[in-house]
């Protein structure tokens, strides 16, 4: 028997994350593509992180004051979700929407 799905729920930080993707796009005059990133980020979070096995294999965050942090990478590895899975609540913690390039999130 399958385990249950866990619930993803967002922060309020992954929420401006998701504003901050798409402004930055919207400078350089391509907003659609900001959108699609806003809109297409969470719902590859909740796809691949109500999934048990797969929230539980993410890999955890080198170098961070929170090293309980996973992360998942998406879109050919452009975008990290940054996550906490909380498994006795059923619960998957979406911390932040991290571009890939930018420097490492929870520095110490």
């Amino acid at each position: 028997m399958a385990a249950p799905s866990l619930r993803v729920i967002f922060t309020q930080s992954a929420w401006s994350d998701l504003e901050e993707i798409a402004a930055y796009w919207t400078e350089r005059d391509e907003p659609e593509r900001g959108g699609q990133y806003a809109q297409d980020l969470p719902a590859e979070a909740i796809r691949q992180l109500s999934e048990p096995g797969i929230a539980r294999e993410g890999r955890y965050l080198r170098h961070t004051a929170y090293p309980q942090t996973q992360e998942l990478p998406v879109f050919k590895h452009s975008y990290r979700i940054l996550y906490l899975v909380k498994a006795a609540e059923g619960v998957v913690e979406v911390l932040r929407f991290w571009h890939s390039h930018r420097d490492e999130p929870f520095q110490d």
